[in-house]
């Protein structure tokens, strides 16, 4: 189906053809680890970890570890990392015998040099200590290295909106280009006010849409929004609402706007009431099948 025979398909044909041409995936290479950030993130204590291999194989690791950070309380800002921890201040919930319970903090920010032995008496219950003692057989600095990469991987779900936002961004800079438009990724109503003289009604006054594109020779706007939903849940039928809301308001304008969902995923197939419901009331949603078929070329021109 082309652009015109689908954009002028009734509702429950557009999404059969929709839903039939939904992509596996959206992962690229890049989608897996950000090197980068693993990088940046490692190097933040390179100089604190070098110095903690001191303490690798060492058999009195308490006692080492707590002479070596009563002379260097700095170093003890690289332990969130040792022990995959984003958190830099970390509440605690300790145990006894009898199951008492008692709750403390521990800052890893800002470092407490009273509290040395609290330090230290964490990092052996954690099991660090006994980890950097019999355990570990190489450079602290590689071992952060593989900790990094598999924290980035938690990163993924949100990667996974990152990667249409650049698939949106790249297919709609080429199309502006061929077609003498003007584009903005993440777009205000603000911004296209001042810059465009389109006014646009929204739903939220912080939204930015993530592409608008401009016409200058029919003063027309066309606002996008993006997004991939790999596996299904509820946040599928909230974000179907959301954006039929959102269409709404833009379609109250005075002047010349459009609003285009570009959306992507197996996840909708379990989700079909509410996407039928959104194609009833959204003309153009189109996923990364469509897009690779120039339907924006065709929606612009």
């Amino acid at each position: 189906m082309n652009f015109k025979e689908y954009i002028h398909a009734p509702a429950e044909k557009r999404l059969s053809f929709f839903i039939g041409s939904l992509s596996k995936t959206n992962r690229t290479p890049e989608y897996y680890v950000n090197w980068e950030k693993v990088e940046r993130e490692t190097r933040k204590f390179e100089i604190e970890l070098n110095t903690l291999n001191y303490l690798i194989g060492k058999q009195d690791i308490y006692n080492e570890a707590f002479k070596l950070f009563t002379k260097q309380p700095e170093l003890i800002k690289a332990i969130p990392s040792l022990i995959a921890s984003r958190d830099k201040v970390l509440d605690v919930l300790s145990m006894d015998e009898q199951d008492n319970m008692t709750f403390y903090q521990l800052d890893f920010k800002l470092i407490n040099t009273n509290e040395i032995k609290a330090y230290v008496d964490f990092m052996s219950q954690a099991g660090l200590l006994e980890f950097l003692r019999s355990e570990v057989n190489r450079s602290l600095v590689d071992y952060v290295y593989g900790v990094e990469a598999g924290l980035d991987s938690n990163a993924r779900k949100n990667r996974s909106g990152t990667t249409m936002e650049g698939i949106l961004e790249r297919n709609v800079g080429k199309v502006a280009k061929k077609l003498g438009l003007e584009h903005r990724p993440q777009a205000t109503a603000k911004y296209i006010l001042e810059n465009w003289g389109i006014h646009v009604p929204v739903d939220k006054s912080e939204r930015r849409f993530d592409e608008a594109v401009f016409d200058p020779k029919t003063n027309k706007v066309w606002l996008i929004e993006t997004n991939y939903y790999g596996s299904g849940g509820s946040k599928l039928k909230a974000v179907a609402g959301e954006f039929t809301t959102l269409n709404e308001f833009v379609s109250t304008s005075e002047d010349d706007v459009t609003f285009v969902w570009v959306t992507d995923g197996q996840g909708w197939h379990t989700a079909h009431l509410p996407l039928a419901e959104a194609f009833g009331h959204i003309k153009n949603i189109f996923n990364l099948n469509m897009l690779s078929n120039n339907y924006l070329f065709d929606l612009f021109q």
